[in-house]
């Protein structure tokens, strides 16, 4: 009984944050700190109602206290829109309740004379949970609609087929054994499987929303990664084509020099010229333009992070591939090298790579060091990034792509060393896409 009670009362809280999640903002608080004060608020109310027995209005307002308490804490919103919710959260309740009782009646059951029965007791409560649990979901959904939001055929499907079928199951439960009410527990058992159908579904739904804005979010981090190299380029076209300017100008100074014979003045010219900064300096100069632009770009983005790069690449200047597939392929790699040499001693930060093309065979190798211990789940790498979401992302890409060429994919991290080798078949016959 008293489980039961701890479980639904939990469920009730639960719901409540869920409800203030939906209302307002949140304030900058730890998840510590929502943790503790949501449990401090539990803990605090349900004492107050089923360890000591006080009158209804005073656990009215020891509940309308603490509930403002915890929105005034946690969320942001104005002292008007927080009094409302906690009225309108109690309210509901209330009403909950007096369904529940009037339904009780309708069926010939008073539950203030049965007080003393446990049963009934128990049925009474999860019941009214259930109920407020209703009334919250038609609830959110009508905020939903005047936010101007879209309302979908599944949104009420989901308010009516969870809880209303749980509230039918929970009846079923505490109804008289007999042959007159076999059908109510033989409906009870479809609803069963039916929810557990429904809530299937929704899983599925959720798993490919989340795989599709992993992806999204992936393709926007190449769209803008693609932006700022071409933003670099502009500005090294820039650069030559002022320099080129520049160097114009020089010549026709040196030759005044000379005409001059002012050898000191040419020659603090030349060291002004040497001075000229090489940050941008390519690393990779296969002649292969896509290979260059992507590897340099790369390299250019560890060397910030102080992880040197050393490259053995042997590619025709003229092998033809997607450079869409091909960014997949190297930023991904690179990325996953970059973010964990970065973990390591400096001394330790440094990444190689070695692309070499054989016919029209490609083959792929990356090297990286890392610190601590890697996730793995059976033979699935996990990534050690904060949001989950993201898990292992990088890696899928890439073997598709292999995949795709019918090619090869091996992973080893021997040694605090992370080597991913790739063999990909037929690269200008198949092109990647």
């Amino acid at each position: 009984m008293s489980i039961i009670l701890a479980l639904a009362e939990i469920f009730t809280v639960v719901m409540q944050q869920n409800v203030c999640k939906r209302v307002f903002d949140k304030k900058k608080k730890s998840a510590a700190v929502y943790a503790a004060v949501w449990i401090a608020f539990y803990v605090i109310c349900n004492a107050a109602t089923y360890f000591f027995t006080l009158l209804p209005y005073i656990n009215m307002l020891i509940f309308a206290v603490l509930f403002f308490g915890v929105l005034s804490f946690l969320y942001e919103g104005t002292i008007k829109n927080r009094l409302v919710l906690v009225v309108f959260l109690y309210l509901l309740g209330m009403l909950s309740e007096v369904i529940v009782y009037f339904a009780a009646l309708l069926c010939g059951i008073d539950l203030l004379r049965m007080a003393q029965n446990t049963e009934m007791l128990l049925m009474y409560t999860v019941l009214s949970k259930l109920i407020w649990f209703v009334e919250i979901k038609l609830a959110l959904l009508f905020l939903k609609k005047n936010k101007n939001m879209p309302i979908y055929g599944m949104d009420w499907l989901e308010v009516f087929m969870v809880p209303l079928g749980s509230i039918f199951i929970v009846a079923a439960i505490f109804v008289p054994q007999g042959e007159s009410y076999i059908w109510m527990k033989l409906a009870a058992s479809i609803l069963v499987l039916i929810i557990n159908l429904f809530a299937f579904y929704n899983y599925n739904e959720m798993q490919e929303k989340a795989l599709y804005r992993a992806k999204q979010q992936f393709l926007t981090q190449q769209i803008q990664s693609y932006a700022a190299q071409l933003r670099e380029m502009s500005g090294a076209w820039q650069q030559a084509a002022h320099y080129r300017h520049d160097l114009k100008q020089r010549y026709l100074l040196i030759d005044s020099y000379l005409n001059n014979n002012e050898y000191e003045k040419i020659r603090e010219l030349y060291r002004q010229s040497i001075d000229i900064p090489t940050d941008g300096e390519n690393i990779c100069k296969t002649g292969n333009v896509s290979f260059d632009t992507i590897v340099n770009y790369k390299a250019a983005a560890a060397k910030k992070h102080g992880i040197e790069v050393d490259l053995h690449m042997i590619v025709p200047c003229d092998a033809h591939m997607d450079d869409v597939d091909l960014y997949s392929l190297l930023g991904n790699l690179f990325d996953n090298a970059i973010e964990a040499a970065a973990g390591v001693t400096p001394e330790r930060r440094k990444i190689s790579l070695t692309a070499k093309m054989s016919g029209n065979n490609l083959y792929l190798e990356m090297k990286n060091p890392y610190a601590g211990d890697l996730k793995k789940q059976g033979d699935n790498y996990l990534t050690t990034k904060e949001n989950p979401k993201e898990h292992g992302l990088g890696l899928r890409i890439i073997e598709n792509i292999v995949n795709r060429h019918s090619g090869q994919m091996i992973i080893d991290d021997k040694e605090q060393c992370f080597r991913v080798k790739l063999l990909l078949y037929d690269i200008e016959k198949n092109r990647l896409r």
